[in-house]
């Protein structure tokens, strides 16, 4: 008896962020189609700009690629306009929608926003029920423990009765919530092959018996340059940033076997001040004293860096372990000026 092994395609989207002009966005949208990414990814980045107007911007902007979230914020959202958003969009991109939605981190949204954070995976799990309902164009009544609604539902019919939905997950128990609740995850920035292999394992494991494989995303923050050092420090600070972040780092450095001092990055950051804005606290590090915390060993583990053949190799490696979309997210103009490059001869179909 033979088994026959379901051919995966991998698909590489372009990341943009809310912190581009939109103009800047929309030239980027059109070019990322035209280069051949097989969609565009917009990060919403607290206190830029709104990703959501932005997504209808990357819709106009592009013909036949997916447009995707990555990610909104469900605690700023109640799940009846994310719904209207995301239906609106959908209609806009003529079916194109990928909607990302996701936690955030509890210092913004508890401490900065004032809004109460409760359990994060109690909270997605009731959120994804009602929302995927709504989608699918059902009157909603639902009295969970943090998510309630009465009669609620859309008063126009969304353009599909399905939108794929995924779950920004780094841990074992999102990971799962993402595989029961939602069509796959969406792994952050900063994830190692190492982490992204586990975690296809882990949301595989969860999966439900569908037709369908869970879609499983992961950000590469991407720094294109012949001197590697260059392209190391080209992202070096942020993924400092990113380690430095209560109950992140330790997740990242388990998951990936690194190590590095989380407690003297985290003064760096001045993670010891209250203050919810996390751009306030990458603002205030001293670039030289993270470059004797990161070395290049963790930003080679987290990071796509390197030449342009390099980047190619390591963005190979994701889809190997189980990705189904890589993320490529520029983080340097150097970088930039290459994506026409970086993307020729990368899709293939195993």
């Amino acid at each position: 008896m033979t088994t026959t092994r379901r051919r995966r395609q991998r698909r590489i989207g372009l990341g943009l962020s809310t912190a581009m002009p939109v103009r800047d966005l929309a030239n980027w949208c059109r070019k990322g189609e035209r280069y051949g990414f097989d969609s565009i990814w917009i990060s919403e980045d607290p206190y830029f700009r709104d990703c959501l107007p932005l997504m209808a911007v990357a819709a106009l902007n592009t013909r036949k690629v997916p447009v995707a979230t990555s990610i909104v914020n469900l605690y700023t959202k109640h799940p009846v306009y994310m719904a209207m958003a995301a239906a609106t969009i959908d209609e806009i991109s003529g079916g194109r929608l990928i909607l990302g939605v996701g936690r955030g981190l509890r210092s913004l949204i508890e401490g900065e926003l004032r809004i109460g954070y409760g359990s994060p995976l109690r909270y997605a799990r009731e959120y994804l029920v009602c929302l995927r309902r709504l989608l699918a164009g059902e009157t909603v009544t639902f009295e969970g423990e943090m998510v309630k609604m009465t009669r609620a539902t859309l008063h126009f019919a969304p353009p599909r009765r399905h939108i794929p939905t995924l779950l920004a997950a780094m841990g074992p128990k999102a990971l799962e919530l993402a595989g029961k609740y939602a069509d796959g995850a969406i792994l952050n920035s900063c994830t190692s092959v190492r982490h992204a292999e586990g975690a296809s394992r882990l949301i595989r494991s969860s999966w439900r018996g569908r037709k369908k494989d869970p879609e499983l995303v992961c950000a590469l923050w991407t720094s294109i340059d012949d001197d590697k050092e260059k392209a190391y420090d080209g992202v070096r600070t942020l993924v400092g940033f990113l380690l430095s972040i209560p109950t992140f780092g330790e997740l990242y450095l388990e998951e990936s076997h690194l190590d590095a001092d989380l407690a003297q990055l985290r003064r760096e950051f001045q993670w010891q001040e209250d203050v919810g804005d996390p751009m306030w606290h990458l603002a205030k590090a001293d670039p030289d004293r993270v470059k004797a915390l990161v070395d290049d060993e963790v930003v080679d583990a987290l990071t796509v860096c390197g030449s342009v053949e390099d980047c190619r190799r390591r963005i190979r490696s994701y889809h190997e372990v189980g990705v189904t979309t890589a993320i490529v997210n520029p983080m340097t103009p150097e970088t930039y000026s290459k994506m026409s490059r970086l993307i020729s001869n990368i899709k293939t179909v195993v």
